[in-house]
């Protein structure tokens, strides 16, 4: 069965470290959880939805 996936643009932020990643994930929500296993130092951490496609 296809499932919808979007890619999300994630942008994490420590104090003056920046990083920004590309994933694809079903929500915003599931691409900051992400993120935040990857990097769990990030204070602050937003989405910003690319484009979609179907897996």
């Amino acid at each position: 069965m296809p499932r919808n996936l979007l890619t999300y643009q994630v942008s994490l932020v420590n104090n003056k470290e920046h990083i920004q990643l590309i994933t694809q994930q079903r929500s915003g929500a599931d691409a900051a959880s992400y993120a935040l296993s990857i990097y769990p130092w990030a204070s602050a951490v937003s989405t910003k939805p690319i484009n979609s496609y179907r897996a």
